[in-house]
């Protein structure tokens, strides 16, 4: 594990919860330094290195970006694969193959890979993952083992919960929409599906 700076990290996705970011935030900016230091190892970014020794998040991009709104230059990364010695091609082929690439924009679309954003500050919000990660924290279905499920516990949701816009309270409609949708029958055959049991 070391340090990088945030700038040169770069998403492998085009989308983040900007909701869950700013709650993300929240609880980092309740520490301060060695117990920040030591919050900050205990999330540390995951990451691979690509072509041109580039440093590729294939985990925690909702950190990444609260760290980099917060003001923080740089955080701690693990490296969890180095293919620097691979070409661009075989390079994404790998990434796709371990579904550490998501490069769907706030539709749900699929886009390129080209079309991932350079940098963190480049991500852009989706509020459907926001409504998955904060249904998760509630309670609504066990915690993924791996990162892409959280993918399509969003997707699910995009189809069975209505956008929150701006208006106060929309969010929290939306949230607690989500939750029941999650523990009901039609998310069954859902990774991570808990049912209507509360535990």
């Amino acid at each position: 594990m070391y340090r990088v700076p945030l700038s040169v990290l770069k998403p492998t996705q085009i989308t983040i919860g900007m909701d869950y970011v700013h709650a993300k935030a929240l609880i980092t900016a309740r520490y301060s330094g060695t117990r920040l230091k030591r919050f900050m190892r205990d999330h540390a970014l995951r990451v691979v290195v690509g072509p041109h020794n580039a440093l590729y998040i294939v985990d925690h991009h909702h950190w990444a970006r609260a760290w980099l709104d917060l003001g923080y230059a740089d955080a701690p990364v693990t490296v969890v694969a180095d293919w620097h010695h691979l070409g661009r091609r075989r390079f994404w082929k790998k990434m796709q193959a371990r579904r550490w690439v998501h490069p769907f924009d706030e539709t749900g679309r699929r886009r390129s890979i080209d079309d991932l954003p350079q940098t963190i500050a480049g991500l852009i919000d989706d509020p459907y993952h926001s409504l998955a990660a904060f249904a998760r924290r509630a309670g609504a279905y066990r915690k993924p083992t791996r990162a892409f499920v959280t993918f399509v516990w969003s997707e699910f949701l995009r189809k069975h919960v209505a956008a929150p816009d701006k208006e106060a309270g929309s969010f929290s409609l939306a949230l607690l929409r989500a939750i029941k949708i999650c523990r009901s029958k039609t998310a069954e055959c859902m990774p991570g599906y808990l049912g209507d049991k509360l535990s």
